[in-house]
C-alpha cells in the first residue's frame, strides 16, 4: 500500500472525527445547561478517540455510508464517556483526563444520572441504524462492561484473586469494547464474516495489551503523563497485573497489609519499588508483548487495505500512549 493511499485514509478519518466532534457537541447542547457544563469539558478533553478511530478506519476501508459511520462512532464515544463517568463514581476517582471528575463537583447522584443519559443517548443513536446487528454488538459491549465492573468490585483488596480471574476482568472491561469497535467497523464497511472474525481477534488482543499497558503506567509514570494520581489503583485496592504476578504464599499477607495502610499514612512508593524489584513490571511487559504479537498476527491474516499500517502503529505505540 502506497504512502499516498495511507495518507489519504488518515485524512478521511480526520475529517470523520471532526464530524463526530460536531455531533457530540450538538448532543451536549440539551435543555439542561448544568448537564452540558459538566459533560462538555470531559468530552472535549477526549484524548485520541481510539475506539472511534478504529471503527471509522475499518468502515472507511470498506464500503460504508458516511452518515451511518459517523453515528456509530458518535455512539461509541458516548458509550465510552458514560463508562468513564460511572467508573469514577465506583472508584471515587477525583481526576479524569486531567480534569476534576463529575462526582467531585456535583456528587454521585448527578454523575450516575449523567452516565445514564449518555448510555440512553448512545442506544437511541444505534436504534436508528438500519440493521439490528449494530444494537446486538452494543448490547454485548455493555453487558461485558457491567460484568467486569461487578467482578472488580468483588475483588477490591482481594490479593489471592489470581491472574486468570484478572485477565477475564480485563477482557470484559476493555478488550471486548475494542473488539466490538472493530466488529462495528466491519459491519459498516461490508467486510466478510471471515474478515470480521480476524478484525475482532485484533481488537481483542489490542484491548488486552492496552489495559495491561495501563497497569504498568500506575507504577512508573507521573500524574502529568497519566492525567490521574500515580498509585491510585493501589490506594483503591484495585490490584493489577504487576502486583498479582509477584504474589505468593510468603508475601501476600504483608503486601495486603501494606496496601490497606495506604489510606492511613502508608507510602505507595515502597510497594511500587517492591513490585518492580521482584519483576512485576517485567512480567507485565512480557504479557503485553504477547498480546501485541497476537494483534499483529491477526492483521497478517487479512488482505492489505488502506489504513492497515495505522493498526500496526497502534500496536507499536502502546508503550508511549497517554491516558
Amino acid at each position: 500500500m502506497s504512502n499516498t493511499n495511507q495518507l489519504e485514509m488518515m485524512e478521511r478519518i480526520a475529517l470523520d472525527l471532526e464530524r463526530v466532534e460536531r455531533a457530540l457537541a450538538s448532543s451536549f447542547n440539551t435543555g439542561a445547561e448544568d448537564f452540558n457544563d459538566l459533560i462538555r469539558p470531559l468530552s472535549e478533553a477526549g484524548g485520541k478517540r481510539l475506539r472511534a478511530q478504529l471503527c471509522l478506519l475499518i468502515a472507511n476501508a470498506g464500503q460504508s455510508i458516511e452518515t451511518e459511520r459517523i453515528k456509530i462512532a458518535e455512539a461509541v464515544e458516548m458509550l465510552h464517556l458514560a463508562t468513564l463517568i460511572h467508573d469514577d463514581v465506583l472508584d471515587q476517582a477525583e481526576i479524569r483526563r486531567g480534569e476534576d471528575t463529575i462526582h467531585k463537583h456535583k456528587g454521585n447522584k448527578v454523575a450516575i444520572l449523567s452516565g445514564d443519559y449518555l448510555f440512553a443517548k448512545a442506544f437511541r443513536i444505534v436504534s436508528e441504524m438500519p440493521h439490528m446487528e449494530y444494537l446486538k454488538v452494543f448490547s454485548h459491549i455493555i453487558s461485558c462492561l457491567v460484568e467486569g465492573e461487578f467482578m472488580q468490585m468483588e475483588d477490591v483488596y482481594r490479593i489471592d484473586q489470581g491472574i486468570e480471574r484478572y485477565m477475564i476482568k480485563t477482557q470484559k472491561k476493555t478488550a471486548d469494547f475494542m473488539e466490538g469497535c472493530m466488529e462495528l467497523g466491519g459491519l459498516l464497511g461490508g467486510w466478510s464474516s471471515e474478515e470480521i472474525g480476524y478484525l475482532k481477534q485484533y481488537g481483542h488482543a489490542l484491548g488486552m495489551a492496552f489495559q495491561i499497558t495501563d497497569d504498568i503506567m500506575d507504577y512508573r509514570e507521573t500524574s502529568d503523563t497519566t492525567g490521574k494520581p500515580v498509585g491510585n489503583d493501589l490506594r483503591e485496592g484495585l490490584l493489577t497485573y504487576p502486583l498479582l504476578s509477584i504474589v505468593n504464599e510468603t508475601n501476600k499477607d504483608q503486601l495486603l497489609e501494606d496496601i490497606q495502610n495506604l489510606n492511613h499514612g502508608g507510602n505507595e512508593q515502597d510497594i511500587i519499588d517492591y513490585v518492580i524489584a521482584r519483576g512485576g513490571i517485567d512480567n507485565t511487559l512480557r504479557v503485553a508483548q504477547q498480546y501485541c504479537d497476537d494483534a499483529l498476527s491477526a492483521l497478517q491474516a487479512i488482505r492489505d487495505f488502506e489504513g492497515k499500517e495505522f493498526l500496526v502503529l497502534a500496536v507499536q505505540n502502546l508503550a508511549d500512549r497517554k491516558v
